[in-house]
């Protein structure tokens, strides 16, 4: 007896986040995010998609 499956659609999301964290010196918190930036957009490891995703998730101090 063989039975034929029955095929149902399913919607599947895949998320994935990564992190990359910089160290810059700067005058300003501002200045030193653009830096970041302008660090990020140089590295030709991350990919277009990525760079244009990104958003600054955290910014301290080192040396206060």
């Amino acid at each position: 007896m063989n039975k034929e499956l029955k095929t149902k659609w399913y919607e599947i999301e895949l998320q994935s986040t990564t992190y990359r964290t910089y160290k810059v010196k700067a005058e300003s918190q501002d200045k030193a995010e653009e830096i970041a930036y302008a660090e990020m957009d140089a590295d030709w490891e991350i990919s277009k998609a990525w760079k244009q995703n990104a958003e600054t998730s955290f910014i301290e101090q080192l040396n206060k």
